[in-house]
């Protein structure tokens, strides 16, 4: 699963993060006020000359890697920012170290197993100072709570629990962080911290989860004198999942956003008298929660953020959301600039902290490191002169690849600048929440947020107050007009089928016209071995697929959707048969064919995601990737099953498919009226606008996306790409690795170890089985979302036997027609 929408991909971040605050309700006097940014309404600079004062940022960066024991292998770290101050940024990095497979659980000591180290870094110098390892006081089962460093002082809690008697002992340790010696070590009451904690007006603000038969969360509040109090935010007959923030308000009150099912609500904790008050969250629809995980409160007394596009503030005062640093300001890779975190702010510089970037899809990286970067206000920007083209992408995120791109083309062109945005981007348009009980009702809410985004950019783009470029919007197929986007043909010229999957640009195109050039994408299809395939080796023809339903899935459908959603999947897949410049003809056999299949086979509603009857086997199991994460709505095989429904984003999750499926290597059509093959699913795409600046400058960016340099790096993220060069030299390491130390990441220990019979070896083989799927790819899954909306509302009156075929066409090509002629 590749692309699903940032609240549905939002988790509670675990461990303790502090956030300090040194004012209350201050004056703001901070940061470079600007209206365009992530998590807040944006502006665009398109147009615009970069003048010689236009803000730039220098950049001194330096990575780190934790000094574990040498001698005995990482299972996994991970680094967290603990705190910053004019001298030192202080991390702290946790995991374990693996546990021999004969290992004797009764000699378990966790000073030996877990780690748990503080990394000191010099800003002056950008050099560790001090490496302190906490377990060196730990016993046998101990643990590490609620770490801080505020005014020069690392403080943290160690607690040591005894399981004979189940009670713990706590001690505060206080440690010099220049030297790493310990100060101070005091036994206190309790375990300490789980949870985040904020420091507020002198308060210090711990928000604990509870998990149980009704989730909530716990607020302890220390007051600047030491007492403690505490009060539980609770909803009746509701789960709280999360509070993302503390945030700090006028006086001695704090705000805290919280995630309560699918309701956003407010709440006001009054410190002094630790009590909780609801507010309107109409009030506070400013506040993108989304980015708050990151969040830490500058000097100023105002909250700042990392975000895709930049560094966020919240300014609680003026109750307004403003950017004071966007990460096209400096030559810095964007995609590793999001992935680190605000660890101190002033007014001409910025120290960010985090994580080192993704290695690679194929490579062991159980260490993660640790990057600080120093970002200083230039005095002059080096572009100026140029004039700034807009690329929007979705959440203004781009992966590093693109982002090398970009940062490539605005070092070597001398005329333009690519600034990116994300100002399209609204969540509120896909109304996604809890509610949502199956795929119908999924599809359904994205068709119409797709629907709604697409119309607006359109519309700008009509108007020529769009972006320049566009990428990663190929799901909004009614852009593909001669009215908003050019035809890329001409700045990729005629590409050798040998060396590039031309069958994919080819499909790709609307009308003869490349209005998206797609560079990423996933095969869309019936993963199955291919023996079952119908007569075209390819696909299945709609008699072939219900033999294949009735003899090989006992009847039952991997594809899940109810009538009007499948519906629409079998007529996106040959919607070259329907739709043709610009006119809706729904009067033919093919059309007639699906719709006869779809009513006499396909039952009428999706089964919900929580009936034991839709589990088992009988749905889709989504191959997004090798160990992704299990969602809602994925399902898992059946032991026997032949077949399932996949959308297989790379090599890697192709691999892994066949492991599922006990070596069955083919990757087939969905039905359809000549048995073609699969779909493609665009995943990463360019466009460039039919009004842009400039649109041969827009199109050299075009050409750097093809470059086999960039294809390979993109490749190495497991993704299919258009060059077959690139696609080979990455899937043969793919290969190496999965037979390798990749492994066990696709097969069980238990299996490695006790059924090595039952392990397949990959080769060449298979490397040129997923070329031929990828080469047998028919359509571009890039449906029309106001075309399939129209669809879903009419289809049904045929499938349930209200109106007869005839009817229901007249009405549903008569609307689409419309719909085509509104966009000339």
């Amino acid at each position: 699963m590749k692309k699903l929408p940032l609240r549905i991909m939002s988790v509670a971040l675990a461990g303790a993060i502090v956030f300090t605050a040194a004012g209350c309700g201050k004056k703001n006097n901070g940061g470079n006020a600007n209206d365009s940014g992530a998590g807040m309404k944006e502006t665009s600079h398109r147009g615009q000359k970069i003048t010689a004062d236009s803000p730039w940022y220098d950049s001194k960066t330096a990575s780190f890697m934790p000094e574990i024991d040498k001698s005995k292998k990482p299972q996994y770290v991970y680094p967290n920012l603990i705190g910053a101050d004019d001298k030192y940024v202080v991390v702290h990095s946790s995991g374990n170290y693996v546990l021999p497979e004969d290992f004797d659980w009764s000699k378990y000591s966790s000073k030996d197993v877990e780690i748990s180290i503080l990394t000191v870094i010099d800003r002056s110098t950008m050099q560790v100072v001090s490496t302190i390892d906490l377990t060196k006081s730990y016993g046998d089962s101990s643990y590490t709570n609620g770490i801080t460093y505020e005014d020069g002082k690392i403080r943290t809690i160690v607690v040591d629990y005894d399981s004979n008697n189940d009670s713990s002992v706590s001690k505060e340790l206080i440690i010099d962080p220049a030297t790493g010696k310990e100060l101070e070590s005091n036994t206190v009451n309790g375990t300490g911290g789980s949870g985040r904690s904020y420091k507020i007006c002198g308060y210090r603000v711990e928000s604990v989860p509870n998990w149980g038969a009704q989730a909530y969360y716990t607020l302890n509040v220390e007051s600047p004198d030491g007492n403690m109090s505490s009060v539980d935010l609770i909803s009746e007959g509701k789960n709280v999942y999360d509070v993302p923030a503390v945030l700090p308000l006028e006086g001695d009150k704090a705000l805290l956003p919280v995630n309560i099912e699918s309701e956003q609500k407010y709440y006001e904790l009054d410190l002094k008298t630790c009590t909780l008050t609801e507010k309107d969250a109409k009030d506070y629809e400013w506040i993108n929660t989304d980015y708050l995980y990151s969040a830490m409160t500058g000097s100023d007394g105002n909250i700042y953020y990392s975000a895709p596009v930049g560094i966020a503030k919240l300014d609680m005062k003026n109750k307004e959301t403003v950017q004071v640093f966007n990460y096209s300001w400096c030559g810095e890779n964007r995609s590793i600039l999001n992935g680190l975190s605000v660890a101190d702010i002033k007014e001409d510089s910025i120290l960010l902290c985090g994580q080192t970037g993704y290695s690679g899809a194929y490579t062991e990286s159980n260490v993660s490191g640790i990057t600080v970067m120093e970002l200083t206000k230039a005095s002059t920007n080096p572009h100026a002169g140029k004039t700034i083209m807009e690329l929007y992408v979705p959440y203004g995120y781009v992966n590093e690849k693109i982002s090398d791109a970009i940062n490539k083309y605005n070092a070597t062109s001398s005329d333009y600048f690519i600034e990116v945005s994300g100002r399209y981007t609204d969540n509120s348009a896909y109304n996604y929440g809890n509610q949502i009980a199956n795929d119908d009702e999924l599809q359904t809410i994205t068709l119409n947020g797709d629907a709604k985004i697409g119309n607006k950019l359109a519309m700008d783009l009509l108007n020529g107050e769009g972006p320049d470029i566009m990428m990663d919007v190929a799901n909004l197929g009614q852009l593909n007009n001669s009215n908003y986007l050019v035809d890329l043909t001409p700045y990729i010229g005629n590409l050798d089928s040998e060396k590039y999957f031309t069958n994919i640009v080819d499909a790709a195109k609307t009308d003869g016209k490349l209005y998206q050039l797609v560079l990423c994408y996933g095969i869309q299809g019936i993963h199955t071995d291919v023996k079952y395939a119908g007569a075209s080796g390819t696909g299945f023809t709609t008699a072939e697929y219900k033999k294949y339903l009735s003899d090989q899935l006992n009847g039952k459908d991997v594809i899940t959707s109810g009538q009007a959603v499948y519906f629409t999947t079998l007529f996106n897949a040959m919607s070259d048969k329907f739709l043709k410049e610009g006119k809706a003809d729904f009067s033919g056999p093919e059309f007639a064919e699906l719709a006869t299949f779809v009513k006499e086979n396909v039952q009428e509603r999706a089964r919900n995601w929580n009936d034991p009857a839709a589990e088992g086997g009988s749905g889709a199991y989504i191959s997004g990737g090798v160990g992704v994460m299990a969602f809602k709505g994925d399902r898992l095989l059946a032991d026997g099953q032949k077949g399932y429904f996949t959308t297989c984003y790379g090599i890697g999750s192709y691999l892994y498919g066949i492991t599922e499926l006990k070596g069955s290597t083919s990757i087939l059509g969905i039905p359809s009226t000549d048995g073609r093959g699969p779909m493609f699913v665009p995943h990463v795409s360019v466009a460039i606008s039919a009004q842009a600046i400039n649109t041969d400058a827009c199109g050299e960016f075009v050409k750097l996306l093809m470059t086999e340099e960039i294809q390979e790096s993109l490749a190495l993220n497991d993704e299919f790409v258009l060059s077959r060069t690139a696609f080979r030299k990455v899937a043969q390491q793919a290969v190496d690795y999965y037979n390798g130390a990749g492994r066990k990441n696709i097969y069980s220990e238990s299996d490695i170890k006790n059924n090595p019979n039952s392990i397949i070896t990959f080769s060449q083989e298979h490397i040129n089985e997923i070329e031929k799927i990828i080469s047998s790819c028919s359509r571009s899954n890039a449906s029309d979302a106001a075309i399939d909306l129209i669809l879903i509302e009419e289809m049904p009156a045929y499938f349930l036997g209200q109106k007869d075929l005839a009817s229901v066409v007249a009405i549903a090509q008569d609307r689409v027609q419309k719909v085509l002629s509104e966009r000339g």
